[in-house]
């Protein structure tokens, strides 16, 4: 066997394993917690420093 159709091989087998796992993975779907009543997924706020201000208070004129 040659350099080149190992390689070929090689690369197939990987084509055929990626593609095993993303077929799993979509039958499979996105797997979520499960959220306690009365709570939602919130976003965070950020902090006091990081928040922009586009108000008309700033140094820039």
């Amino acid at each position: 066997m040659g350099v080149a159709t190992k390689l070929g091989l090689y690369a197939v087998g990987l084509v055929v394993v990626f593609a095993a796992a993303f077929g799993a993975g979509s039958l499979a779907g996105p797997v979520l917690p499960e959220w306690p009543e009365g709570h939602s997924e919130g976003t965070e706020l950020p902090a006091e420093g990081e928040q922009d201000h586009d108000g008309g208070d700033s140094a820039e004129h």
